[in-house]
């Protein structure tokens, strides 16, 4: 299987686990901080690697910034 298709599936469910924890202990009345931060955790984890694979339109000339001596 391709690397790229399981960091984005992998990316994906921590996203939908970290959102479905959040909003479980949002929902309840006794609340349980460990999950909530666990959840916080893996949503932030999956944001990551979904915008760690996005490419950037810009192209960035390095070649100006270089000086000659």
């Amino acid at each position: 299987m391709n690397y790229l298709k399981i960091k984005k599936v992998g990316s994906i469910l921590l996203i939908c686990i970290g959102a479905i924890l959040l909003i479980s202990q949002i929902a309840t009345s006794v609340k349980n901080y460990y999950i909530q931060s666990i959840g916080i955790v893996l949503l932030m984890l999956g944001i990551f690697l979904v915008n760690t694979s996005i490419k950037s339109k810009t192209k960035v000339d390095t070649d100006q910034y270089l000086e000659e001596e």
